[in-house]
C-alpha cells in the first residue's frame, strides 16, 4: 500500500502546479487511505488467529497467500492508475487508463472479499456492490476525464469503509470463523 503513496508523490512532485493536478493527487492519496481502512478492518488483524481456528490451516494459509496476491495486483494496477490520474487529470481517458484506474480498486476489492471469506466465512455486500458499481459505471467513466474516474472510486471505497464502520458500530469485535 505504500507503493501506492509512493507512486503519487513521484507523479504530483515532477509537476505540482495547476489545480486539477493537485485534485488528482488529493483523491489518490484519499483513495489509499481508504484502501488501507478497508484492508485493515478486523480481517487483517485477525489472520493469525483464524489460521489457529482452522480445521485445515496449511488450506487457509495457503488461500490468503493467493488472496494477497489478488490484492497486490489489483494495488499495482492503482498505482499505475494514480499515475495516469495525477498526470493527466482532465484528460480524456482510453481504455486502459480506466482499466488500471477502476480495475485496480476493482481487483482490491474482490481479493479483499474473499480474505473476508478465509477468516469470517462471510462476505459483506458493500463489497461486491462498489466493485459491480464501479464496473457498471466504466462505459460513461471512458467518456469523461480521469479525475471523475478516481473520484468516482473514492466514492466507492468511501461507501465501503463507512458500511464496514457502521456494521462494526456498538458490536464486539468480531471473532474469525473460517469456512475450512
Amino acid at each position: 500500500m505504500g507503493e501506492t503513496v509512493l507512486v503519487a508523490g513521484l507523479a504530483y512532485s515532477g509537476d505540482p502546479s495547476g489545480l486539477a493536478r493537485t485534485a488528482a493527487f488529493g483523491t489518490t492519496i484519499v483513495i489509499s487511505v481508504l484502501v488501507w481502512r478497508i484492508y485493515f478492518q478486523r480481517a487483517g488483524q485477525v489472520l493469525p488467529e483464524a489460521v489457529a481456528r482452522a480445521v485445515q490451516p496449511a488450506l487457509i494459509g495457503r488461500s490468503a497467500a493467493d488472496t494477497h496476491l489478488v490484492m497486490v495486483i489489483g494495488l499495482t494496477a492503482m498505482a499505475l492508475g494514480y499515475e495516469l490520474t495525477i498526470e493527466h487529470p482532465s484528460g480524456h481517458p482510453a481504455a486502459a487508463w480506466i482499466a488500471m484506474v477502476v480495475g485496480g480498486p476493482v481487483l482490491f476489492l474482490a481479493g479483499r472479499a474473499r480474505f473476508e471469506y478465509e477468516v469470517f466465512g462471510r462476505v459483506s455486500p458493500s463489497r461486491w456492490i462498489a466493485a459491480l458499481a464501479l464496473l457498471a459505471a466504466v462505459p460513461v467513466l471512458l467518456h469523461l476525464a480521469t479525475l471523475v474516474s478516481a473520484g468516482a472510486v473514492a466514492a466507492a471505497l468511501l461507501a465501503v469503509a463507512v458500511a464496514d464502520a457502521r456494521w462494526a458500530w456498538g458490536r464486539p469485535p468480531e471473532q474469525p470463523a473460517p469456512p475450512f
